[in-house]
């Protein structure tokens, strides 16, 4: 099996094959040994090239979220990722919600300057923490979400200008 992922702005190849009793995982062109050690609904405990790991895992449509070690990622197909990176609201660049969350702390403010991958925000949505993070450089132009807010999916979080 064949995936193809964008992970923010890095794609991930992913292939598996059976091997024995798990699988050969190939990551972007690195070679590992994984067995499933156990699978619940939004939990699997593997043994990755030996060491194990537990992953937490949610999906939301084609969006899938990962958490492991304290880091929470999404991956989207390639074709809806680039759709979402930002969408051209009267030159600016709007970043909208991934899904339904509780802003847990806004790392911006409106008017400053911010790069490309800086996190404007932080997001808690079914017990993982979401880093959003701006897909260009720019000014931020309005801020629209606070620390404690509860935001839906979609909705309109920070616009970056230039």
């Amino acid at each position: 099996m064949h995936f193809r992922y964008q992970s923010g702005q890095q794609t991930v190849e992913v292939t598996l094959e059976r091997s024995g009793d798990g699988f050969r995982a190939q990551v972007n062109g690195v070679e590992y040994a994984v067995e499933v050690l156990d699978r619940q609904p939004g939990v699997l405990s593997l043994r990755f090239d030996g060491r194990p790991l537990t992953f937490y895992w949610a999906q939301d449509g084609s969006r899938k979220w990962i958490s492991q070690g304290g880091c929470t990622y999404w991956l989207d197909p390639p074709a809806q990722r680039a759709s979402q990176r930002g969408s051209e609201v009267d030159g600016s660049t709007a970043i909208r919600a991934p899904m339904p969350a509780q802003v847990r702390a806004v790392q911006v403010a409106s008017g400053e300057t911010v790069e490309r991958g800086q996190v404007l925000l932080l997001l808690e949505a079914m017990k993982m923490e979401i880093q959003v993070k701006s897909p260009a450089a720019g000014r931020v132009n309005r801020l629209l979400a606070a620390a404690g807010q509860t935001v839906d999916r979609d909705q309109l979080l920070v616009e970056i200008g230039e």
